[in-house]
């Protein structure tokens, strides 16, 4: 029987993720609503303000783009289809997520896929220009993910990141309730990012943190009703106090 390399290098936690991931590889689209229109819309909106954050700083030029816990591709797809001048490496944890992820990109071709840990990618140090991420943070220990993320970006390079705020009541809720985290779809370790003490995990960057997400996608509303609020509420981001209680953190970094 072959010995299992992977799990001899990685911790207990790493182990439990891999796992977990493994097992719901086929649901995971169902778990996370892909298919549900104002999800769809939610994850073109977040994948256009990254292509607009990437394209303010270096432009339309060619760019070689780290995406970490990629999942099942469904931002790994929009990102790539948006800057197909760039390279777009996606990594996970799960080899079975991978899978998934490699059939529903199958059709572009500056986009490949590897399966590793997220501390450890192997690249050489100052490989890539931009790191990114969507909900992936909040399954790793920060301080350690930064380390690795400075070591491959270059000089000057950029991350952006979107992640659950644990400051937001319904986030709060979910997370600290077995029946509800289990419900969402919630692996066992995870938890949420709290966008005020953020920048004490990255030293070595300039952080900026906004919250987004100030509603909750009701099935009683329409999508263009639903989208119309949305907007609306977005407002609520610039608000002293209301500001932090998003849904979602959206993280800015630069390193310096």
């Amino acid at each position: 029987m072959k010995k299992d390399i992977y799990k001899k290098r990685s911790t207990k936690r790493e182990v439990e993720e891999r796992k977990y991931f493994n097992r719901i590889a086929l649901t995971y689209d169902k778990n996370y609503g892909y298919k549900d229109k104002f999800t769809e819309y939610k994850i073109n909106k977040k994948c256009t303000e990254f292509v607009n954050f990437v394209t303010a700083k270096y432009g339309k030029k060619s760019l070689r783009i780290l995406e970490i816990g990629c999942g099942t591709g469904e931002y790994t797809k929009a990102i790539a289809s948006r800057l197909p001048q760039s390279s777009v490496v996606a990594l996970d944890i799960s080899e079975k997520i991978i899978k998934v992820a490699r059939r529903k990109c199958a059709e572009l071709d500056n986009v490949s896929f590897i399966t590793k840990n997220a501390y450890s990618t192997g690249f050489k140090k100052g490989t890539f220009d931009v790191v990114c991420g969507y909900y992936v943070l909040h399954h790793l220990y920060l301080t350690k993910i930064n380390i690795e993320i400075a070591r491959v970006l270059k000089p000057g390079g950029i991350a952006f990141f979107y992640e659950p705020n644990i400051l937001n009541p319904v986030v709060y809720l979910i997370k600290s309730t077995p029946y509800l985290k289990k419900k969402a779809g919630d692996s066992k370790d995870e938890w949420a990012i709290n966008p005020l003490t953020l920048g004490g995990y990255f030293a070595p960057f300039e952080v900026n943190v906004s919250m987004t997400e100030f509603i909750w996608p009701l099935k009683v509303f329409s999508l263009p009703l639903l989208i119309r609020i949305d907007k609306v509420f977005s407002l609520f981001g610039k608000l002293p106090i209301v500001k932090y209680l998003g849904g979602s953190v959206q993280i800015r970094m630069k390193k310096q």
